[in-house]
């Protein structure tokens, strides 16, 4: 079952309900749980309030004026708690953990906080995040997403990167999440002989086993690219193909906005989603995981379809 997200607020017994006046100046925030709070990406809501904010390099802290707040850094953006935040700033924290609801209110504006949620109903659709070339400097930002949203997804791994940042590659298996063969050096295999393909996928199905302990049976070409050569290659090793439905393209960068209406365009019940290993893509993470819960789906495991 997935985890209970009301927890941090069994604390704040003042703020007993959702009632009080509002006004017109309205932004909405989702809520991001991690580490056992409820955060808010500081920066959008101190320009939302219009409170001057920056940052001190040493002290590794941001001040709201002259008020100190600490938060954590997530996936390139600064978080803090929001109860932190609203002492921080003398805000009016409205909260009901029985709907899962509330507001923060400065001065004329008011920010609707609400809980992210999967779906209610049984058996919702099922989608599936997949997520290539890593292990590299972006996964654990990636995982970091997952683990507070307690979601899995399948990473498509290159067997040079494997190598090369074992720690990450064997965090990945820790977090419990699935694993596919990307290559060994991602090259375009139907440009390889036969042979070299072949040594493509045993070098990465080796580096599993020695880094990881685990032999994947997906594999994912890079670039998409197919030849019946490489059909019967990776048939042979056991392999099973694992393609995609939904190409987000974010190795272009085109932010948390662009990806979620493109996929709320193209998604529909098993959809397979294409990510890759990228920091601006775990920056994206949980706007796109709250539009598809939004939207009625689940996330669900390849090999379980």
């Amino acid at each position: 079952m997935r985890r209970n997200l009301v927890f941090i607020f069994l604390l704040i017994l003042l703020f007993s309900g959702v009632g009080a006046a509002r006004t017109d100046s309205v932004m909405e925030k989702t809520l991001l749980p991690f580490s056992d709070e409820l955060y808010l990406p500081l920066r959008p809501v101190t320009e939302f309030f219009g409170l001057p904010l920056h940052w001190n390099p040493i002290e590794q802290k941001a001040y709201i004026g002259n008020q100190g707040i600490e938060g954590e850094l997530f996936a390139g953006t600064f978080y803090v708690s929001v109860v932190e935040l609203a002492i921080a700033i003398n805000g009016d924290l409205k909260w009901s953990a029985e709907k899962g609801g509330g507001f923060l209110h400065y001065k004329d504006r008011s920010i609707d906080l609400k809980l992210p949620r999967p779906p209610e109903r049984e058996n919702p659709p099922l989608v599936y995040l997949t997520f290539d070339d890593g292990p590299n400097e972006g996964t654990p930002f990636i995982l970091d997403v997952l683990q507070a949203y307690n979601i899995k997804g399948t990473f498509f791994l290159i067997g040079e990167n494997i190598l090369t940042n074992p720690e990450i590659a064997k965090k990945i298996i820790q977090h419990g999440h699935q694993v596919g063969n990307h290559s060994f050096t991602h090259s375009l295999m139907p440009t390889l002989s036969p042979r070299a393909m072949r040594h493509e996928l045993e070098l990465t199905q080796n580096a599993f086993r020695v880094i990881m302990g685990v032999e994947p049976v997906l594999f994912r070409p890079p670039y998409g690219g197919w030849s019946p050569e490489l059909r019967d290659i990776y048939h042979e090793m056991g392999l099973k193909l694992a393609w995609w439905t939904i190409d987000t393209k974010d190795f272009n960068k085109p932010g948390a906005r662009v990806m979620v209406d493109q996929i709320l365009r193209e998604i529909e019940p098993g959809a397979v989603i294409l990510f890759h290993c990228k920091l601006s893509t775990a920056n994206a993470l949980p706007a796109i995981i709250n539009a598809i819960w939004e939207k009625g789906y689940d996330f669900g495991v390849l090999l379980e379809k």
